[in-house]
């Protein structure tokens, strides 16, 4: 029993410095090294990077144990390459991160896998694991419908000796950096509270009550299907809104966590689409700010995450495609009907109105 324990413990910490490891070289490579002054958004880019990484790959080859533990002693590499290159950030968070994920794994042990894991939660993800993109899966299993992003990332803890142990690892390491995030914040409202009383604003407000609710009413682990951790990232990216359109700073660090949080979102449930209408909020801000609507739309175009956002946007739209003839399922008016793998209009119409009398329940 004793040293089954201690290789999952081993495995838990190895994927949570594996994805750390992605977040460091993304931000390096392609973010022109963008300061990350939380370490909560470098792990939340480490899991975008690997999310991006399985939905490309899995069009091409299975998730095999062999591939994925090549893949997580990358991510290691990355970082200890990095590490050195910022080791006082690192000691400034190290026991931060420690404490939570350490909490967080006590849960995994008490509590059981979500109630839709045996459903299709785990057969879609084992299905990645052993079979590259198949098109009309959907026809399959009406679960196989509504692919997630949690279900690519988990497919990707698939490893030798642990097996399918690992699979329901995605929603723990979001609870995880979101809750650092959170932290973060809190801490640096107090911080700036002790200075002056009159700092205190919204952000604190919300912060705080978002962290309290976080962990009172999604504490527990069985409850985090699809849904709870795409609502966990919308508190922070409400805040992070928020927070853009008071403070008016750091544009573009702050457009970067907002696409990074958006595409997380969407990537999880791709209803939450909807979402995309608070950029709208942003660039009607930013054409008041400069008086100017070509530069406010210079601000978006020219950051230097839009292209992976949409990248994002594109394969979860993709991976809905393929699987069920719909860009979105059950929206009847994205499907295309001429389509052999498609979905039939009856059906389509049927789950639909149950979604919706489902999500109003």
């Amino acid at each position: 029993m004793f040293p089954n324990l201690l290789i999952f413990i081993l495995a838990y910490f190895f994927i949570l410095i594996s994805l750390l490891g992605y977040g460091l070289a993304f931000s390096n490579i392609f973010l022109k090294n963008k300061n990350f002054n939380n370490i909560g958004y470098l792990g939340l880019l480490g899991i975008f990077t690997l999310i991006i990484y399985s939905y490309l790959s899995n069009f091409f080859i299975a998730h095999t144990k062999i591939h994925n533990l090549i893949l997580l002693l990358l991510g290691f590499i990355f970082f200890c390459v990095f590490f050195n290159k910022d080791k006082v950030f690192f000691r400034q968070n190290i026991y931060l991160t420690l404490i939570i994920f350490s909490l967080i794994f006590i849960s995994i042990l008490i509590f059981k896998s979500h109630d839709d894991f045996p459903y299709y939660h785990f057969p879609y993800t084992h299905y990645l694991t052993e079979q590259n993109s198949i098109i009309g899966i959907g026809k399959l299993n009406h679960g196989f419908r509504t692919p997630s992003s949690l279900f690519y990332l988990n497919s990707l803890f698939y490893i030798p000796i642990l097996d399918y142990n690992l699979f329901n690892f995605g929603q723990i390491y979001i609870l995880g950096f979101g809750n650092i995030i959170l932290i973060k914040k809190i801490n640096n409202n107090y911080l700036s509270l002790k200075k002056n009383f009159t700092n205190f604003n919204i952000i604190n407000f919300l912060s705080l009550l978002s962290f309290i609710f976080i962990n009172i009413f999604f504490y527990r682990i069985a409850e985090h299907g699809t849904d709870r951790s795409a609502q966990i990232l919308i508190f922070i990216f409400i805040i992070k809104i928020i927070y853009l359109l008071i403070k008016k700073k750091n544009y573009s660090i702050q457009i970067i966590n907002i696409l990074l949080l958006l595409s997380l979102i969407i990537s999880l449930k791709a209803f939450y689409i909807l979402y995309i209408i608070f950029l709208l909020s942003i660039f009607i801000f930013f054409i008041l700010e400069t008086k100017n609507f070509k530069k406010a739309l210079q601000v978006f175009i020219s950051n230097s995450f839009i292209i992976w956002f949409i990248l994002m946007l594109n394969l979860v739209l993709l991976s809905y495609f393929f699987n069920t003839g719909c860009l979105i399922y059950p929206i009847s008016f994205t499907c295309f009907q001429n389509l052999s793998w498609t979905i039939s209009t009856s059906e389509i119409k049927l789950m639909n109105q149950w979604y919706e009398l489902w999500s109003k329940a």
